[in-house]
């Protein structure tokens, strides 16, 4: 994926202008009720910001770290919100 292609929230049919955008979406989408905090999904560091919480991922967890599997490809994720946006854009009938 490049910069300057739409990228869609197929959970809300929101557009995104980077990969990177979409993701910080998805990431508010996991933590939506609750309270404005961000929790790692992997070492539970909590952060006020999303953006924060996904460059801490990235910095700090790797591919290993992903705990949500995709059931039709090789695909793995950190967030759930991220999992069902790739099998509703790869994968939808």
């Amino acid at each position: 994926m490049e910069e300057g292609i739409n990228h869609e929230c197929k959970l809300c049919n929101q557009m995104f202008d980077s990969p990177a955008k979409l993701l910080c979406h998805l990431i508010e989408h996991s933590f939506e009720g609750m309270g404005g905090t961000f929790k790692c999904p992997v070492c539970f560091t909590v952060f006020v910001q999303a953006n924060k919480l996904q460059q801490h991922i990235f910095a700090v967890h790797g591919q290993e770290d992903k705990i949500y599997d995709c059931s039709q490809c090789p695909q793995k994720f950190f967030f759930q919100t991220e999992l069902q946006n790739h099998t509703l854009s790869q994968h939808a009938q």
